[in-house]
């Protein structure tokens, strides 16, 4: 008895030894993707961080009471569109593109301090690298997972991401969270199970790319059904889906709150219509009358400039110099717009979604952190104050000291360096089925992104940078795994087990 109560004893405390291990483990990685940032002197914004503080605040007041405060909210436009007191006079209209789930993640680390928010999105991303690391790599995990932090660090936007006041950074998380729970859900505790949950459903909850991404992906992995060696856990497709919904859901409910609260649905902003007049179809379709449909978008007549920047953000645009019926009009037309135009010009959409999706697959630089003068002149002063004003105003991106395109260099270099080492290792070297699951979601998650992005949206280096420090993160990954050689019963072992 005394034996067995020394072991238990002896077990717990190499659990705790364990644990313990881990967390300093992952509190290293995230500190690590922070080094950017605190160099930079303050966390990287973008002009959209604006629109999600405000949809942010918004929210914090109501529920503390204050529903008067929503009038701060600027209807429909971003922080780079109309200034807060010319946009939306007497109107209490949200901006549906700003989820206010990540918005007042950020509305309140902004107010308390904005290095946490970096922190937070760091140590989120450091853990589910580290539940992912621990599949691939079993044996030893802290040496591969410290490696991948470092290169991650010092030739990838990831640290650029994590510490970014906009829900970028967690488009890479859905293809991790999906491996976890559809290929190693059977090796994880029940409570690493529920935050690789969590993580997806707030993934797919703060932004609408990332609900068409984990859709894309989730189909796919019915598809991979079909392939033995990258067979999905039905239980964990299931959980993932249940993670999806929640997700979805989570936005409509958003959308009825607003409604229910504000009296009006939230807008979301015509990115579609404006894709389609800088492709073209769009703007044939407004040239030729609308074909005789009664689109808001016809009195746009003519168009004297195609741009689809002009036409969301610019003073003069037809978007920003319209009232707030026509603003509605065109969110709630703007799919049928695109659809309409697009049909009677197939080739003519066919041929610029191509182009636009090519062009956003090599687009990853950091080229549009050097927003960042103008995003202090234009946009930081509406949300930030005081000393968090004079730090941002004193950072080096503001100050243009910070060497972006000479790290966009290096970011450039990993990710071809990468894709050669992943064709090599996947093309002539034997790798774990895990590792074979895990490298088709990520090459999926890089092409898809492309296209959602791409096609919907303009082709800019912010959207695929965001998850291009996935392809270092595999290749490092496949080449700590095949430096040793596996144990002959693993070829045969199926995904769970491997």
């Amino acid at each position: 008895m005394a034996y067995l109560k020394v072991k238990t004893a002896l077990a717990s405390e190499g659990a705790h030894l364990g644990t313990l291990k881990a967390f300093l483990l992952v509190l290293c990685f995230a500190v690590m993707q922070t080094v950017p940032a605190a160099i930079n002197g303050y966390p990287f914004i973008f002009f959209d961080s604006r629109g999600y503080n405000n949809a942010g605040k918004a929210v914090v007041q109501v529920v503390v009471g204050k529903l008067g405060a929503a009038e701060d909210v600027a209807p429909t436009a971003d922080a780079n569109a109309v200034p807060a007191d010319q946009a939306g006079k007497g109107g209490r209209a949200i901006p549906m593109s700003r989820s206010p789930y990540y918005g007042a993640l950020v509305f309140v680390f902004l107010q308390s301090e904005a290095f946490l928010l970096a922190l937070f999105q760091s140590l989120v991303v450091a853990y589910v690298v580290w539940l992912v690391v621990r599949q691939i790599c079993p044996g030893n995990a802290t040496k591969p997972y410290l490696v991948i932090g470092a290169i991650c660090a010092v030739v990838t936007p990831l640290p650029y991401f994590s510490t970014y006041a906009m829900p970028d950074v967690f488009a890479a998380m859905v293809p991790l969270c999906l491996f976890l729970l559809c290929f190693a859900r059977r090796s994880l505790t029940a409570a690493q199970q529920i935050v690789c949950w969590l993580v997806l459903a707030a993934s797919v909850a703060i932004h609408s790319s990332h609900i068409l991404l984990t859709f894309g992906l989730l189909t796919l992995l019915v598809i991979l059904w079909l392939w033995p060696r990258v067979r999905p856990l039905i239980s964990g497709w299931l959980m993932s889906c249940l993670a999806f919904v929640t997700g979805v859901s989570a936005v409509f409910a958003f959308a009825f709150v607003s409604h229910a609260v504000f009296g009006s649905w939230p807008q979301s902003l015509p990115f579609l219509t404006a894709r389609g007049i800088e492709d073209g179809p769009v703007a044939e379709m407004v040239e030729n009358d609308c074909y005789g449909h009664d689109f808001a978008i016809c009195k746009a007549a003519p168009l004297d400039n195609r741009g689809s920047q002009f036409f969301l953000w610019d003073p003069n645009g037809f978007y920003q110099s319209a009232d707030e019926d026509t603003k509605q009009r065109l969110s709630d037309e703007d799919f049928s717009v695109f659809l309409t135009a697009a049909r009677a010009n197939p080739m003519m959409q066919l041929k610029a979604s191509l182009r636009n999706t090519v062009r956003q697959l090599g687009m990853f630089g950091l080229y549009e952190f050097d927003t960042a003068k103008r995003v202090f002149a234009e946009s930081a002063p509406n949300y930030l104050s005081g000393s968090d004003l004079g730090r941002y105003g004193a950072s080096l991106a503001v100050e243009g000291r910070y060497p972006f395109g000479f790290v966009s260099g290096f970011v450039y270099a990993a990710a071809a360096l990468s894709l050669l080492a992943v064709a090599y290792v996947y093309g002539s070297r034997s790798v774990s089925n895990a590792a074979l699951a895990l490298g088709v979601l990520i090459i999926a998650t890089l092409l898809m992104n492309s296209v959602i992005c791409g096609v919907l949206s303009d082709p800019h280096h912010r959207y695929q940078a965001r998850v291009i420090w996935l392809l270092p993160f595999l290749a490092t990954l496949l080449v700590f795994q095949t430096s040793k050689r596996p144990a002959p019963r693993a070829q045969g072992q199926g995904i769970a087990d491997s």
